[in-house]
């Protein structure tokens, strides 16, 4: 029996939650609109209600669960540091130590719908890329302030850095994912303290 909804928003909030954990774990092409709805049992009738294609379920995975997953993940928390940099590697630690097991080998969501659909469909893409700058912005915001502040070099570059270190961030998924093997997190983790070490001013993080 189709279950009823209490109301539009929680149904809507219901079928994104239901396709953005098909979509992850399968991938976007593999996943058809039936089995969402089966998923999240609501009729068709319903799913094309509140999505009226899946390309929109995409887009609003990106915007509602992709992008506000990733600054709360890797921005955010770094305004409760007074070393920014502090910041940027205790949320790498603390990303990857409490990544779970299952999800090593399916990777970054924002990675994957790149990966999969930047060449199919050009609204994702762009969608994609403003996430992606949306996080290198973020990352470089606070790099300046650590800077203004004395944290990091004066003759370090901000932006390049920023570049850098969501390369790295994001990468590290992707090479978890590669190989089926979270050690990488661990070895990620010291490059990146070894680097984040070169550019500040400081003496060394601590662990």
């Amino acid at each position: 029996m189709k279950r009823t909804p209490r109301n539009s928003e929680k149904t809507r909030a219901h079928i994104l939650e239901v396709a953005f954990l098909e979509i992850y774990s399968r991938g976007f092409h593999a996943v058809g609109i039936r089995e969402i709805a089966a998923k999240a049992e609501l009729t068709i009738g319903a799913f094309f209600h509140h999505f009226p294609t899946k390309n929109d379920v995409a887009f609003a995975i990106v915007e509602e669960i992709i992008r506000p997953g990733i600054l709360e993940r890797w921005i955010s928390p770094l305004a409760t540091y007074k070393n920014p940099v502090e910041g940027i590697l205790g949320c790498f630690k603390t990303t990857f130590e409490g990544w779970p097991d299952d999800y090593v080998k399916l990777g970054c969501p924002l990675n994957n719908l790149t990966q999969e659909m930047s060449h199919v469909d050009a609204s994702i893409r762009e969608r994609t890329q403003s996430v992606l700058n949306d996080w290198i912005d973020g990352t470089e915001r606070y790099l300046k302030q650590a800077q203004q502040d004395g944290y990091v070099k004066k003759s370090a570059d901000p932006r390049s850095a920023a570049e850098f270190i969501v390369t790295l961030q994001e990468g590290t998924f992707a090479m978890g994912k590669a190989l089926s093997d979270r050690r990488v997190f661990d070895s990620n983790y010291r490059s990146l303290k070894i680097y984040l070490d070169s550019i500040s001013e400081a003496a060394k993080l601590s662990e």
